[in-house]
C-alpha cells in the first residue's frame, strides 16, 4: 500500500531553488566543439547547445565507438586535438568519466 501523502523530501519550490547557469556556449564551451560533437553524434546543433561540462561522454551522451572515432577525426582537423591518445591512457574508469569538460580542456591545449 502506498502512503498518499506527499513527500517531503524536496521541500523546496522552484522559485527557492538557486538559478544556474544555462548549458551550452554560456557555460564557455566553444562553439565549434558543440558543432563537432553534434556532427559527431549525427545530432541536431540544438542537442549540443543544451551541453553542459559535466556530461559525460559515454554515460550522459552515450557516444559508441564510431561517434568517437568521427569525434576523433573532427578534433584533430580542427583543433590538431588528439582524442585517441587521451583514451588511450585511460583506463576503463577514467573512459566512463571522461567529460565535455575533459574534450574542452584538449582543445584548447
Amino acid at each position: 500500500m502506498t502512503d498518499s501523502q506527499p513527500s517531503s523530501v524536496y521541500p523546496e519550490t522552484a522559485s527557492e531553488l538557486p538559478s544556474a547557469p544555462l548549458p551550452g556556449p554560456s557555460s564557455g564551451l566553444d562553439p565549434e566543439l558543440l558543432a563537432a560533437l553534434a556532427e559527431a553524434a549525427d545530432a541536431l546543433p540544438e542537442w549540443a547547445e543544451s551541453l553542459a561540462p559535466e556530461d559525460r561522454l559515454d554515460g550522459d551522451l552515450a557516444l559508441d565507438e564510431s561517434e568517437f572515432a568521427a569525434l576523433d577525426a573532427l578534433l584533430r582537423e580542427r583543433f590538431g586535438a588528439d582524442l585517441g591518445a587521451l583514451r588511450a591512457g585511460l583506463d576503463l574508469d577514467g573512459l566512463a568519466a571522461l567529460t565535455v569538460g575533459d574534450l574542452a580542456e584538449l582543445v584548447r591545449r
